[in-house]
């Protein structure tokens, strides 16, 4: 039996000229979501910007340490990496909130109240351990949010700018930065506890500006399918591609979302072991973990924090005059150049920018390393170490700034994707803790320290140079892929070199339990229109064998059909028992097709009003056709009936009578449907009309 395939017209410049508008508009809405939410990013850039200026106040230096006068190196280092400590817990308990309570929720709880909490200990501190403890609490604050506002940012963005999108939480922080500078170069000379507890206070405006502008963003669609609630989902992405929640591109996208969340948890649910197991529908996953802990270890080993927690210090022994301005003049430089980066992520890509960034930062740092060890004149060592200094910030700010948390944002498949994430993220803050604690014993000139000075820069740019090798040798690229087309990337591409000549393709799971697929490579195009030549529904211009393709079976001996770039559950038989190699714990569906059409019908139901879109109908009327023609076939087998993988698809598809008793109850339908010989081609293309 062959299902009838919808049939799609080439685009006229008509359409090209609306689906440019449709991706502006699209793209307008993230900038503002991916914005609002990179405040987040800002609380930490401010919190790290502060402590670089109030350790070196006077009145902090007289009052807050044990031994007044001077902070030892020890509680410089405690103080400072503190904050990371925290952050490292708060980023490995985000998963338990946000996969619970959703992104958004996190978010506001974790700023409001987390962040709040810490900032009155700040603000409250007198001595070391008060002020340890408050930059501890807003460390778990800081951690939480890390792990959640790059995922909410890359699952709420279209893929032709979730790059640039994520990219901009390294963008607040760098602001977070340089505003914390500027505040405290208009405190540091008020000799009483105003110098520092005015900064440290006016942190409760961001924290508020961000639950405030959280409040109007939509929840990410992607958590709402996770918890089966595809109404939600249509009206969050509804919001997000500011489209009516009847468009059928609308409707397509969470087709596919969902379509590929059912895959992957019809092998089970996940653990966080399973982030570092493949199989369920997950490819090289021990690779993927190592690549995304790997960016993060080698973004905080650049170097680029011992600028930012100790530059002051630094500039100061190294005889620069006024060692405040130096300092913030190198947060102006991280604000500036994280523009390009924004732009360049999704021009060369992921793999391009960070190697080409690295070698740079390399270079920076042995410049300064080489002239501050063999050259004597301090001037000279001066100018050639705030000019490479700046060079050095500008290279990361525009590559590894941004980029780590954009590639670590996309590696991963939605049933792992917060849980691998936290763990990516908690690595950042552990090699953040490390190397802040240990620097200052690196480069002070006391008891017990190395003294290294600038021959600590040889260490950094040592580290910059191994992070451009495992960067060719580990990393994917990404650039231009939905976050569901991934993981097929990760199967199909032998190494990293490989996967930057990859091009989006259909994917069918319905013959491999698995998690093994076949392919049909669209060139490129965004999803495929299978040729009406064709009678199993594949496109003919395909570089795969056609003869092979229709050879292959669905363990109820029904044809494939590669449609439309969709993912789909593996399939059972049609009495609802799964085959034998299947490994699946939920039922299956007896076709590939029927299973994504009535997907399709599920989520234009979650939303449609009372005039149902044209492609809804289309849809409902092949679906019952299908039905039909399925009904007679199996006459006597009434036992013999399909189930869709997903309980909410159920549960959606009961309230509305069920689409199969909808079709046989339609008398009027059932007698057209059995004196038409064929369904006619439908003439879809218009945009309205695609499905």
């Amino acid at each position: 039996m062959t299902l009838p395939i919808l049939q799609t017209n080439s685009i006229s410049s008509e359409e090209e000229h609306l689906r440019h508008l449709r991706q502006k508009s699209s793209s307008q809405s993230a900038i503002i979501v991916g914005l609002v939410a990179a405040v987040g990013g800002f609380l930490y850039g401010y919190d790290t910007g502060l402590i670089n200026d109030i350790l070196e106040m006077q009145y902090v230096k007289a009052h807050i340490p044990s031994q007044k006068g001077e902070f030892s190196t020890h509680e410089r280092a405690l103080i400072t990496a503190i904050l990371s400590l925290g952050t490292f817990f708060g980023a490995l308990v985000a998963p338990l909130i946000s996969d619970t309570y959703g992104r958004k929720s996190s978010i506001i709880v974790s700023s409001a109240i987390l962040f709040n909490i810490g900032n009155i200990l700040q603000v409250s501190a007198t001595d070391v351990g008060l002020l340890c403890a408050g930059r501890g609490v807003s460390g778990l604050s800081v951690g939480i949010l890390s792990a959640i506002v790059p995922l909410y940012q890359a699952e709420a963005s279209p893929k032709w700018v979730r790059g640039s999108i994520v990219f901009t939480y390294q963008w607040a922080i760098t602001w977070g930065l340089l505003i914390a500078s500027a505040i405290c170069q208009g405190t540091r000379r008020i000799q009483s506890s105003a110098s520092y507890r005015i900064p440290i206070g006016i942190q409760f405006a961001w924290s508020v500006a961000l639950c405030v502008g959280m409040l109007f963003l939509p929840e990410s669609p992607r958590f709402y399918v996770q918890k089966d609630n595809l109404q939600l989902a249509l009206k969050s992405l509804s919001k997000l591609r500011r489209l009516p929640d009847d468009d059928a591109d609308l409707i397509e996208e969470l087709v596919e979302i969902k379509a590929n969340y059912d895959y992957e948890m019809s092998f089970g649910k996940t653990s966080v072991l399973d982030c570092f197991r493949s199989g369920g529908g997950r490819h090289k996953q021990k690779l993927r973990m190592a690549t995304g802990m790997g960016v993060h270890a080698f973004q905080q080993c650049s170097g680029i924090n011992f600028i930012f927690y100790y530059g002051v210090n630094f500039f100061s022994n190294t005889g620069v005059g006024n060692y405040y301005l130096m300092s913030f003049f190198t947060y102006l430089v991280n604000v500036v150049f994280t523009i390009p980066g924004i732009v360049l992520i999704e021009v060369v890509g992921r793999r391009k920018l960070l190697m080409w960034g690295g070698c740079s930062m390399s270079v920076s740092n042995f410049i300064i390393a080489i002239v501050g060890v063999s050259v004597q004149a301090q001037q000279t060592r001066s100018i050639v170490s705030i000019v490479f200094s700046c060079c050095f910030i500008a290279c990361f700010a525009s590559s590894w700034g941004g980029c780590t948390w954009a590639l670590s944002a996309d590696m991963f498949s939605i049933s792992i994707r917060q849980k691998a994430i936290a763990i990516t993220v908690a690595t950042n803050w552990l090699v953040n803790f490390v190397c802040a604690f240990i620097t200052p014993y690196l480069i002070d000139t006391g008891q017990h320290t190395a003294a290294l000075g600038n021959k600590i820069f040889f260490i950094w740019g040592g580290f910059n140079a191994f992070g451009v090798v495992f960067v060719y040798f580990m990393v994917y690229e990404t650039k231009g892929l939905k976050l569901e087309e991934v993981d097929f990337m990760y199967m199909n591409c032998e190494n990293s070199r490989v996967s930057t000549k990859f091009v989006s393709r259909a994917i069918d799971y319905s013959t491999m339990p698995n998690g093994t697929s076949t392919a049909v490579n669209t060139g490129g195009k965004e999803t495929s229109s299978p040729s009406t030549g064709d009678p199993n529904g594949f496109n003919t211009d395909t570089s795969v064998e056609m003869a092979d393709l229709r050879q292959r079976k669905t363990p109820n001996n029904v044809h494939l059909v590669a449609h439309d770039n969709m993912l789909a559950p593996t399939l059972s038989n049609t009495s609802g028992e799964s085959s034998a190699d299947s490994t699946m714990s939920t039922p299956g569906v007896t076709d590939y097709q029927k299973y994504i059409l009535a997907l399709r019908e599920q989520s234009g139901d979650a939303m449609r009003r009372t005039d149902s879109s044209h492609t809804s109908a289309s849809t409902h009327r092949l679906f019952k056709l299908n039905d039909k023609k399925r009904q007679s076939s199996e006459a006597g087998t009434s036992n013999h009936t399909s189930s869709f993988s997903s309980n909410a698809l159920q549960d959606g598809i009961g309230k509305k009578g069920g689409l199969v008793n909808a079709a046989l109850d339609s008398d009027s339908d059932d007698e057209e449907d059995e004196e038409g010989a064929a369904p006619q081609e439908k003439d879809i293309s218009d945009p309205k009309d695609q499905v």
